[in-house]
């Protein structure tokens, strides 16, 4: 796993420098001159909306964190002192406002064309035959992999797909089964509609039929 995690530090640092690159590209205002008239260039209908710069900003030091996560990660993972979970108290939600990054697949890849040669690389290292044992016994290596690999379109592999959750549904509740197959909680039972929706889902029903 030490070149697994020497590629992967690697190919983040390419990374960051195409996203520097591509903001201050995008930063640049490129305009062409007719005789006292500024004319600017017409984007193509198919490409996708400018991001503003906080974002790139954002991207950049969230990949430096990664690399650098990642590389503590591994050391730790090497001496055998990896942190053990422990349970964590709920705390009240304060929210706040702040810069999000995107969450469509293969945002990067659709704005920085030098970030498919990045993609190419990791979804070779994805492939390394020690990942799956590493991430078995260091499984906060996947919450550090999935938004990159989400963010480059790659597909996710086996060893880093979370498990489904089950889907409730009514009939399933009342038969005491999710649609997954593992038994309810008796803590959750059914709880039907009260009577005057239920009454006015049958008038509804009728007025449109």
């Amino acid at each position: 796993m030490r070149d697994f995690t020497t590629r992967l530090v690697a190919l983040l640092t390419s990374l960051r420098h195409a996203v520097a690159a591509f903001a201050a590209r995008q930063d640049r205002v490129q305009t062409t001159w007719i005789g006292a008239q500024a004319y600017s260039p017409i984007e193509p209908p198919n490409q996708p909306p400018k991001l503003p710069a906080e974002t790139w900003t954002l991207l950049w030091h969230r990949l430096n964190r990664l690399a650098a996560r990642f590389h503590a990660l591994f050391a730790r993972w090497q001496t055998n002192t990896l942190p053990t979970r422990r349970p964590c108290a709920p705390r009240p939600y304060t929210p706040r406002e702040y810069t999000r990054l995107p969450t469509t697949p293969g945002w990067i890849n659709h704005r920085i064309a030098e970030a498919a040669a990045c993609a190419g690389t990791l979804d070779i290292l994805l492939q390394h035959p020690e990942l799956p044992e590493f991430l078995q016994q260091a499984p906060q290596a996947g919450r550090l992999l999935r938004p990159l690999i989400r963010a480059l379109g790659l597909p996710t592999p086996d060893c880093l797909k979370l498990p489904k959750k089950p889907i409730f549904s009514p009939l399933a509740l009342r038969r005491g089964q999710p649609e997954g197959g593992s038994l309810v909680p008796q803590s959750t039972p059914f709880r039907p509609l009260p009577p005057n929706i239920r009454a006015a889902a049958r008038a509804w029903k009728k007025y449109d039929q």
